[in-house]
């Protein structure tokens, strides 16, 4: 694909070599994404899927955040888009370059931080309140200033604060920055005692590798439009080969099946506890809750 105007802004370079790849034989497919990428679940899919085929084959993981996700699809780099922005993906299909073919997964943003609770938020009355409480007492917080869809999900809920603190200089003291990767960016937090905004299959990926240990969940999505939802959508070209455009159409066939689902549903259960990092379509959002809980030796204990 020739890469045409977009209004979309990339933050940092837009990766187009593979990450990972799985299966052997020709690549059929390149598919774009970040988090999910990270927690392990593209692999498995991917492994999945290459057992259903009667031909050797492989596929590559292309890591970005969402929305340079986007743009390596525009530059033609991956097949499938998987990203979490739905108004970046309109934006995208209203210039054309793109067609959204569903909702892939659900993944979750959460409110986490010390167990300690230097800001008493477990008292908070809601997202928002928790969020001023932070500010008012000036606990520390870390942001990921990299454009990812963490970044503008955190800005969007300090916005309904009335609240910038990247841009107020007497909020330096607390409110700190980096273009850490989602699994730093936590690790990194939960070393200096710091509140920030994750994603649940990132927290429950850093649990099973026990790199956290004094972590916990002070919000959460509690229904299927909640504003921490953080749902995973699948992008692909409207230019391709007719080759790879029959390879995509199967891929997300299974993607969408019970099959896949059960893939996405079951990911991480068994290791973690009945905790899955990934909630399927059919189920809206992750009912195990994760609130007040702990991770212990490699598993989430509530």
């Amino acid at each position: 694909m020739v890469a045409s105007a977009t209004a979309l802004v990339s933050h940092g370079d837009v990766d187009e070599s593979a990450k990972e790849e799985y299966g052997t034989g020709k690549v059929i497919l390149r598919i774009g994404n970040g988090g999910a990428g990270a927690t392990g679940l593209i692999r498995a899919l991917s492994e999945d899927y290459l057992t259903t085929l009667a031909r050797e084959a492989s596929i590559s993981w292309v890591c970005n955040h969402s929305r340079n996700t986007q743009l390596a699809l525009l530059r033609g780099y991956i097949d499938i888009a998987l990203t979490y922005e739905r108004d970046q993906e309109a934006l995208s299909e209203a210039e054309g370059w793109s067609r959204t073919a569903g909702c892939a997964f659900h993944d979750h943003f959460c409110l986490a931080g010390p167990a300690s609770d230097p800001a008493g938020i477990r008292r908070a009355a809601s997202l928002e309140d928790a969020f001023l409480r932070i500010a008012q007492s000036a606990s520390l917080f870390h942001s990921r200033a990299d454009s990812s869809a963490t970044m503008w999900k955190e800005c969007s809920i300090w916005h309904t604060c009335k609240l910038s603190p990247w841009e107020d200089k007497g909020a330096a003291a607390w409110y700190r920055t980096s273009v850490l990767s989602p699994s730093e960016a936590l690790t990194t937090a939960e070393a200096a005692g710091a509140y920030l905004l994750t994603d649940r299959s990132t927290l429950l990926r850093q649990t099973s590798l026990q790199t956290i240990h004094n972590t916990t969940v002070f919000f959460e999505p509690t229904s299927t439009d909640h504003v921490l939802m953080n749902s995973c959508y699948a992008l692909i070209p409207t230019h391709m080969s007719n080759e790879r455009a029959v390879d995509v159409s199967n891929f997300l066939a299974y993607l969408f099946s019970e099959r896949g689902q059960d893939v996405i549903g079951t990911f991480g259960s068994e290791e973690l506890g009945g905790f899955s990092l990934f909630a399927p379509v059919r189920d809206g959002f992750a009912t195990s809750s994760l609130q007040g809980g702990l991770p212990r030796k490699g598993r989430w204990k509530s």
